[in-house]
């Protein structure tokens, strides 16, 4: 099955938002994984609207 992670700018990593606040990390291992490229991209887009914060949407293999 294939999983997805969203990659910042500065190449970290997306792990949560929780309450407004943004958890970021630079380990791949930490990342929050979605099973659903649909649902990464509505992370992406609320990621963005929310923080202002700019991702791509990435094939994870672990």
């Amino acid at each position: 099955m294939t999983e997805y992670v969203l990659l910042t700018d500065d190449q970290s990593y997306f792990v949560e938002y929780l309450i407004g606040e943004l958890v970021l990390s630079n380990s791949i291992s930490e990342a929050m994984k979605f099973n659903d490229e649909h649902l990464a991209l509505k992370f992406k887009k609320m990621l963005h609207n929310s923080c202002k914060l700019i991702t791509s949407v990435n094939t994870y293999i672990g």
